[in-house]
């Protein structure tokens, strides 16, 4: 696998919020974790504040864990990026996309060219579909951050972040 020039640029330039979605996206993608693992191994060289400390929520038990549960906690994870919720998130993927991620295994060790093809539709389709979803979130993030008076002001700058992000994973091609 290889990390994206997107993904390098957003390290070089030291832009901690494109690192964490992109690597929380990786996630949807790659559901082995595999891609996830790469991108961290590169950030945590470079970037000395890539993960937070745990906002101290405890967290749903294995069997409570459904495809809203994940959904919840992908956004949550772009306000607390720490190593729980991170590690919590690869472990939802596993528990839900366990035949998504063995079948991403077996495409990335196929070494053909159709097995590489394949792959790379997949991950421009599901990078525009990620990108969709979190200009979708972002956007919910901004609208509810200028709506709700008392929302912190950091809730609708990450919602108009995520919402460029995600446009932006969206309309690469």
């Amino acid at each position: 696998m290889a990390i994206s020039k997107e993904f390098v640029d957003a390290v070089d330039s030291d832009d901690l919020l494109s690192v964490r979605l992109l690597m929380k996206n990786s996630l949807i993608l790659d559901p082995s974790g595999a891609s996830f693992s790469e991108m961290q191994d590169y950030a945590n060289g470079r970037m000395s504040d890539l993960f937070a400390e745990h906002d101290g929520e405890i967290f749903k038990q294995q069997d409570e864990w459904d495809k809203n549960y994940f959904n919840e906690q992908t956004v949550k994870v772009v306000n607390n990026f720490s190593k729980e919720r991170v590690d919590l998130l690869k472990s939802i993927v596993k528990k839900l996309y366990s035949d998504k991620s063995s079948e991403t295994a077996k495409r990335n060790s196929l070494g053909d060219n159709a097995a590489n093809i394949s792959n790379m539709n997949s991950e421009i389709s599901g990078t525009k579909i990620a990108g969709g979803a979190v200009a979708l979130v972002g956007a919910g993030l901004l609208i509810g951050g200028l709506v709700v008076t008392d929302a912190p002001i950091v809730v609708p700058i990450i919602g108009g972040a995520a919402m460029v992000a995600g446009a932006a994973l969206f309309l690469k091609k």
